[in-house]
């Protein structure tokens, strides 16, 4: 996925300016594809000058004039070929599955010090996932088909942490035990 599609995405329900769509992207699609707001801003004109979103100026009185960005029928249609194209399960690059290669007993307990840091960073995701579950969508029978997809994709985050919550609770259990002669 390039992350043209990721913005195209984020614009099919309405119009936003840059600074809105950044700040989108990052409660939205930002948590599994994270990019910097210089990146979407970069993109965004790169998809204006083909075609595939239309950039409004918006004058405001008290504030510079805002620029909003609209996604036109030649986006809709890259959204719609993108969306039949086969996808492959991400690559898994993971430093810290690395670094336990290299596990032995004078690293002991910085490698636990590491996996019980990341445990509270994934309880803490995990917690903000859930909240906005219980907020947005407490019924997902009864989601439109857009809400249904935006459900999946949190669904799955859901699950992830919890399966990594999983792992670093056996991790740190197996890592305490004492080492094998």
């Amino acid at each position: 996925m390039a992350l043209s599609h990721a913005i195209l995405v984020s614009l099919l329900d309405r119009a936003h300016s840059g600074y809105d769509l950044a700040k989108r992207f990052d409660q939205t699609v930002g948590f599994f594809w994270p990019v910097s707001h210089q990146q979407i801003y970069q993109e965004l004109h790169k998809l204006a000058a083909a075609g595939r979103v239309q950039a409004e100026t918006v004058a405001q009185s008290e504030r510079p004039n805002r620029i909003v960005y609209q996604l036109t029928d030649a986006g809709r249609k890259l959204i719609d070929q993108w969306l039949t194209e086969a996808t492959e399960p991400p690559a898994f690059k993971e430093e810290l599955l690395v670094k336990l290669f290299a596990l032995d007993d004078d690293n002991r307990d910085a490698l636990l010090a590491e996996i019980s840091r990341r445990r509270q960073r994934h309880a803490e995701r995990l917690a903000r996932y859930e909240a906005i579950m219980a907020e947005h969508y407490p019924n997902p029978a009864a989601l439109n088909a857009r809400r249904r997809g935006r459900y999946l994709g949190l669904r799955m985050g859901i699950l992830t942490e919890r399966t990594t919550l999983a792992w670093c609770d056996e991790a740190l259990a197996l890592l305490d035990l004492p080492a094998a002669g």
